[in-house]
């Protein structure tokens, strides 16, 4: 594999390519919030279309990360500049922007002061090398309305998602998702794999 590289357009599960879909979500271990906010969300698999509450079924909403990383993925593009990487999504034409210029991850999202930022769908994300093979991406300030995976579990606005990419040949990609969001849950768990 291209050292430091992941540029080009990626096939996903949903693509036609045979491209494996993630291992099943992980169970998390919920807080008291977290369960009351769970036990409000009816997914569409369980409820159906008209019966279920999924922003996403119900309003088109975006997924928002993590979700709109694991759902739906067709094809996935990367393209890098100095100091930003971009995520398009073909899935509902979904772009996502990653600093990688050195900079920390915003701690004011969500707050009601002047210097606050606006939570968004995607978040707000910088990324860094691990190693010449695997890219890490962090994320937070999510949109609290979206779901965090499609059987309902919620997500707070100081959630932290970590996107771990792995390229492991010229044309082989993985991506392994974790979220810790300790309002809402006990420990970090994974999202896809």
């Amino acid at each position: 594999a291209p050292k430091r590289d992941l540029s080009g357009t990626w096939a996903g599960p949903s693509s036609g390519s045979g491209a494996p879909r993630s291992k099943s979500e992980e169970k998390p271990s919920l807080t008291p919030l977290g369960q009351q906010l769970y036990d409000r969300n009816k997914p569409n698999g369980k409820y159906s279309p008209g019966g279920t509450n999924d922003p996403h079924s119900r309003y088109c909403d975006p997924f928002g990360v993590p979700q709109n990383m694991v759902e739906e993925i067709r094809g996935l593009t990367v393209a890098t500049t100095p100091t930003r990487t971009f995520l398009l999504l073909q899935y509902m034409d979904v772009w996502r922007e990653i600093w990688t210029d050195g900079r920390t991850l915003p701690t004011n999202v969500g707050g009601r002061g002047k210097d606050t930022l606006d939570p968004k769908y995607n978040g707000y994300s910088v990324g860094h090398w691990e190693d010449d093979y695997t890219f890490v991406v962090d994320t937070t300030g999510l949109a609290p309305q979206a779901w965090a995976t499609k059987s309902g579990y919620p997500h707070s606005v100081d959630a932290r998602v970590q996107e771990r990419f792995h390229r492991s040949s010229k044309h082989d990609l993985s991506l392994t998702i974790t979220m810790d969001d300790p309002k809402l849950y006990t420990k970090p768990f994974s999202i896809g794999e």
